[in-house]
C-alpha cells in the first residue's frame, strides 16, 4: 500500500504541461507542437524535464516498433535502455581511459524530478505495451514500465 501511495504522490507532482506530451490526445496537440517548433517558448526547467521524459519514452517506442517492422528484435534494446534509465550510475558502458578528464557528473536534477520522469516513461511504455498485446515487444515495454515505476518509488 505504501508503494501505491508513493507512486500517486509522484503522479500528482507531474506538471500539467507534461500531460499533453505523455498522452497526446487530440489533433490540436499536434498542431500546437508544430506551432511551438516554429516559435519555441522556453518551458520552466521542471516542466522541460518532464516533457523531455515523455518525448524520450515516445521515441523509444517508435524506434522499437520500427526495429520490429524491419524484422529485428527490439526487446533487448528496450531492456538495456530501461536499465540505464532506472539508474545505472555514470559512466555506464563508457570506455576508459578516454581522452580528457573523467566526467564529474555536473548538475544533478532534483530526485523528485527524476522520479517524475521515470513515472512518465512508465506511463508511456505501459500504454504502448498494452496496445501491442502478448508480443515480445509488448512484454518488454510492460516489463520496462514496471521497472521504471519501481525505480521511481525507490527514488533511485
Amino acid at each position: 500500500m505504501a508503494a501505491a501511495i508513493q507512486l500517486l504522490k509522484i503522479i500528482g507532482a507531474i506538471p500539467p504541461q507534461a500531460w499533453d506530451a505523455i498522452i497526446p490526445h487530440s489533433p490540436a496537440f499536434h498542431a500546437r507542437a508544430e506551432l511551438a517548433a516554429l516559435n519555441p517558448q522556453p518551458l520552466p526547467p521542471k516542466d522541460a524535464f518532464a516533457v523531455s521524459a515523455a518525448t524520450m519514452a515516445h521515441e523509444l517506442v517508435r524506434i522499437a516498433v520500427e526495429t520490429e517492422v524491419r524484422g529485428q528484435s527490439a526487446a533487448v534494446f528496450v531492456k538495456e535502455f530501461i536499465d540505464d534509465w532506472c539508474g545505472t550510475p555514470w559512466p555506464h558502458k563508457w570506455p576508459w581511459p578516454w581522452p580528457g578528464p573523467r566526467p564529474q557528473g555536473g548538475t544533478r536534477p532534483d530526485p523528485l524530478e527524476v522520479s517524475i520522469g521515470r513515472v512518465i516513461g512508465a506511463t508511456v511504455l505501459a500504454s504502448a505495451g498494452s496496445r501491442l498485446g502478448e508480443t515480445k515487444l509488448g512484454t518488454a515495454l510492460i516489463d520496462g514500465a514496471q521497472n521504471l515505476a519501481d525505480a521511481a518509488i525507490r527514488g533511485q
